[in-house]
């Protein structure tokens, strides 16, 4: 075994050089997985050193700090944090005014909205206000000068589409990405999503010791989830339990079973994962959908949907052409109830027919 490399940027240890520490990661990983990977590693070194910014951040943006760390004191989740927060901090650092009174805080609102969907700009209107309130209560303002601000109306125009892949759409989509110079490795798991029916992160966490081929089933116990700050590297994912917490065991036809025959090796271990990419780590559900998944969708010709679409495909082929009722449905999914499968999926089941006049 070779030396390990390593790389050390000279970065101070902040959360804006945490960012910059992971997009560098990341190149690495994709020079890895596309063999143009610099042994020297001069491609990943900075040139020149981080720059300080020429300002320093208004006060608004400094007290949004003191209330995520007050938010997070009260247990939000770190992914949340990371997602929706440290974004609308991004977004009020770049307004670069502080907000003391309802005019501005329009402003600051009609920015959002210029660079964001209605609906994202709708979610980030109600996080202003929750901290427009602990504003007032920490007397810092008179008044909540965002109450005031109503949200934009038919924000669900836009939302994207997670209608179920049509027989023909799922043929041409799975046949172009096991034709795809590059794609067609992740051809098998991709197959796995459509027929069982699991979460991303189930399928990412999947264990030889899952799969028995005796009984021809498979047990889904476990998932290897993104980090709580959002991170969805390979050596950032967290092995959790199921969404929901259940375990379920789900058969496998002849077709599943040959699948998972032609992958596991000889040297194969039961804590092995399944899939992982060309470098022998575990998928990153982000660059999979970006890299993979959606230029497929291009090529196919066909609209694209996200990845999460595959399991609303399984259960809706479950219940239109093999009849599932609600109770079957809720447990091939592992859902802990049927409520799910009613709200979701109820237009399904026992459609009526129309009168012929």
């Amino acid at each position: 075994m070779g030396k390990r490399p390593q790389l050390s940027l000279g970065l101070a240890d902040t959360p804006l050089n945490h960012y910059q520490a992971r997009g560098i990661a990341a190149q690495i990983e994709a020079d890895l997985v596309t063999g143009n990977y610099d042994l020297t590693l001069a491609k990943y070194r900075l040139t020149d050193p981080p720059t300080p910014p020429s300002a320093a951040p208004s006060s608004t943006a400094v007290l949004f700090e003191q209330f995520t760390a007050h938010k997070r004191r009260e247990g939000v989740s770190g992914q949340a944090i990371a997602t929706k927060y440290n974004s609308l901090r991004s977004n009020i650092v770049r307004h670069g005014e502080d907000i003391t009174s309802t005019e501005q805080a329009y402003q600051l609102v009609k920015m959002l909205r210029d660079r964001q969907s209605p609906k994202t700009a709708n979610q980030n209107l109600v996080l202003l206000k929750s901290f427009g309130e602990w504003l007032v209560k920490k007397q810092h303002l008179e008044e909540n000068v965002f109450e005031s601000v109503r949200p934009l109306k038919n924000t669900n125009i836009n939302v994207q589409d997670r209608t179920p892949f049509t027989k023909e759409e799922l043929l041409l989509f799975l046949e172009t990405m096991r034709t795809h110079p590059t794609g067609y490795q992740y051809y098998d798991f991709t197959v796995v999503l459509f027929s069982l029916g699991l979460r991303p992160s189930e399928a990412i966490g999947l264990r030889w010791c899952h799969v028995n081929f005796d009984r021809k089933e498979i047990v889904i116990r476990e998932s290897l989830s993104r980090s709580d700050d959002g991170r969805s590297s390979g050596g950032a994912r967290q092995r959790k339990g199921t969404k929901t917490g259940n375990v379920r065991q789900l058969p496998l036809n002849d077709r599943l079973l040959a699948l998972f025959a032609g992958r596991k090796t000889a040297t194969a271990k039961p804590d092995d994962l399944i899939f992982t990419t060309a470098t022998g780590r575990p998928i990153d559900d982000r660059m999979y959908c970006r890299r993979y998944w959606r230029r497929i969708c291009e090529e196919a010709g066909i609209p694209y949907r996200p990845p999460y679409t595959a399991r609303h495909t399984f259960i809706s082929y479950g219940i239109e052409y093999e009849r599932w009722s609600p109770h079957q449905a809720a447990s091939m999914a592992g859902h802990s109830s049927t409520r799910m499968i009613s709200e979701v999926y109820g237009h399904m089941m026992d459609r009526p027919k129309l009168p012929d006049f």
